[in-house]
């Protein structure tokens, strides 16, 4: 009961922490706060018994180390992005709870894909979609955090798509002339 209790509260710390990420407009802050996230999800997880969300949130971690070193859409990105994405297949089927283990591993497979462009508007955009999915594994898992992290997660995310939207207006654009 107590590792219940919590690995509920590092969920909604968790929960905290993957917003106030959403709101940063940097790769090296981002990567930092989310990696602060997933170590309190991972705890979370395994306290609460979901192996494949502990699994899948240690490849998260290292995931965002090695991106926070490497510049962005190079070779070694890719490289590194292929490597990640097999080893959350690996981990997948060696952890794997059932077809509820691909309602985390595929959505964060994508998101890895997805972080190693680098591009904060880009990742923010693909979190709409696979923390719609990653709510239902918390909502089977009852990871009260989670749940409330990833349905923030998108209203998170869409804010800051809004907020850091380029202006589709000319920086130094004159009001047009008027007779």
């Amino acid at each position: 009961m107590i590792n219940e209790i919590i690995g509920q509260i590092l969920s909604i710390i968790a929960m905290l922490l993957f917003c106030l990420s959403y709101q940063l407009n940097t790769k090296t802050k981002l990567l930092i706060v989310q990696t602060a996230g997933a170590a309190c999800n991972c705890i979370g997880y395994l306290l609460i018994g979901a192996s494949s969300g502990f699994a899948l949130n240690i490849i998260c971690m290292l995931r965002n180390i090695i991106y926070y070193f490497i510049k962005e859409n190079s070779r070694t990105s890719l490289v590194s992005s292929l490597l990640l994405v097999m080893a959350m297949g690996v981990q997948c089927a060696f952890f794997w709870e059932g077809w509820i283990s691909l309602l985390i591993t595929v959505p964060l497979m994508v998101n890895t894909v997805f972080m190693s462009f680098g591009n904060p508007q880009l990742l923010r955009k693909s979190v709409i979609g696979t923390s719609s999915v990653i709510l239902i594994y918390n909502c089977i898992n009852f990871f009260s955090g989670g749940i409330i992290s990833e349905a923030l997660s998108v209203i998170s995310s869409i804010v800051g798509i809004v907020r850091f939207k380029k202006s589709a207006a000319p920086v130094n654009s004159e009001p047009p002339y008027i007779d």
